[in-house]
């Protein structure tokens, strides 16, 4: 479990010397005031490859990512003795907010998905990332103490390196921290992913596995079944190329974007989980899961996607594709192992084919590319020194991850990501 220490004194001669951590602490000082504060480091999420797969309930799921050392989300917490929950952010349109742990109770014996499922989404605002934070933490253990938190952050929102959850993460530490509740990397990371639906999403735990499990200079890979994950950290490539990301337009997580997420989630959860149950297909891990088991047999994958339908009517969303979205994330989990074997033995080539390979695929069998990606893609594509181009995150949108040779003249669009730590709780001492 973590260690819960008690909060230090902050003293400003004695902060870390860090222009975003001294903004931080001007702003929180300006809102609420001197104060006794932990301090908590948040990365922004680089996924590789493996997208929209940790939440899918018969894979096995393999996805390589890292945490990006130049985006990151710093907060600063002070606990409170009472049930009071006040929030502010130095970002542009982040209105303050002020609550009470009490606001959104759901009883401990109900199933909280349910819960979120009966009810109407909630109303789009920066602070439900905080507020269902605060929800499941009472959910989960009834705590007794809010906080007072500010947020400062280089991680653009609707970017698809997942801000908002670093923004979860960021109210269950605080939640944790405020009643002295221990916790642990893993069990954070898929509290994360189950108090993200508090927004209406219905999305896994990888961005919030991989923002606690990161560690500095390496690629992680995850591997998810029965309800956890493991995490193993990977060789990060070649040494003469690197990763950037380049922003298309907002992939803003409301409206049509929303509806359009929770059908693919909802289309591998349910529709094609239980077309696959009555057929008796069952994946296993490594790339001998390309031969899975059906009915008691064994068989190719591509086997089991011809025997899905196309299209599959839904109660919920209406007229859904299947067999292309089976298609898609078994393709994926085949890239990602791949991909661990490429970084290791630093095949450039097999990196570039990989990336190719993800992009057609969202495109085609996902269909989360607008014409606006399309267009800076092929303009990327162009561009000497650029070995790969796919999709970051959800679609619909957002950054592109680029993989370039060092020496490529990119321009200032890009922002260059070194693989850096996860979650860190900052240990600042007095010189009381």
């Amino acid at each position: 479990m973590g260690c819960i220490p008690q909060p230090p004194h902050v003293l400003r001669h004695h902060w870390l010397k860090d222009a975003d951590w001294i903004a931080a602490l001007d702003g929180f000082e300006q809102e609420f005031g001197s104060a006794d504060l932990f301090a908590v480091d948040v990365p922004g999420r680089v996924c590789v490859l493996g997208d929209h797969s940790d939440y899918v309930p018969y894979l096995k799921a393999t996805i390589v990512t890292f945490a990006s050392s130049e985006q990151r989300m710093r907060a600063l917490i002070s606990p409170r003795r009472d049930r009071i929950v006040r929030i502010r952010s130095s970002l542009d349109g982040c209105e303050n907010t002020e609550l009470t742990i009490d606001v959104d109770v759901v009883e401990r014996n109900s199933n909280w998905l349910d819960v979120l499922n009966s009810r109407d989404n909630v109303s789009p605002h920066w602070s439900n990332y905080v507020r269902g934070a605060v929800a499941y933490s009472m959910y989960i253990h009834r705590i007794d103490f809010g906080f007072d938190m500010y947020i400062h952050s280089t991680i653009p929102s609707s970017s698809g390196a997942s801000s908002s959850s670093a923004l979860t993460l960021c109210g269950l530490m605080a939640a944790h921290l405020s009643n002295d509740l221990p916790w642990d990397r893993e069990e954070l990371s898929l509290m994360g992913g189950q108090a993200e639906w508090y927004v209406g999403t219905r999305g896994g735990a990888m961005d919030h596995a991989t923002m606690m499990c990161a560690e500095k200079n390496s690629m992680l890979k995850l591997e998810f079944g029965n309800g956890g994950f493991s995490a193993e950290q990977l060789e990060v490539g070649p040494n003469d190329c690197g990763w950037y990301t380049v922003f298309t337009h907002p992939a803003d997580k409301g409206g049509p974007v929303l509806d359009a997420f929770n059908e693919l989630a909802h289309v591998q959860q349910s529709t094609i989980n239980d077309l696959l149950e009555r057929i008796g297909f069952e994946h296993h891990r490594g790339l001998d899961g390309l031969r899975c088991s059906m009915n008691g047999g064994g068989v190719k994958w591509q086997e089991v996607a011809d025997a899905l339908p196309e299209f599959v009517e839904s109660k919920e969303f209406g007229k859904v594709r299947v067999r292309d979205r089976f298609r898609y994330v078994m393709r994926e989990y085949r890239r990602a192992i791949l991909f661990a074997n490429a970084v290791a033995e630093g095949d450039r080539d097999a990196i570039s084919r990989l990336l190719e390979e993800s992009w057609i695929d969202t495109r085609v069998l996902l269909r989360t590319h607008t014409e606006e990606m399309e267009l800076v893609a092929a303009g990327l594509r162009q561009m000497g020194g650029v070995l790969g181009v796919k999709v970051l995150g959800a679609g619909f949108g957002g950054n592109l991850l680029v993989y370039a040779e060092d020496a490529a003249d990119l321009g200032g669009r890009f922002i260059k990501h070194t693989p850096g730590s996860g979650l860190r709780l900052i240990d600042v001492e007095s010189d009381d």
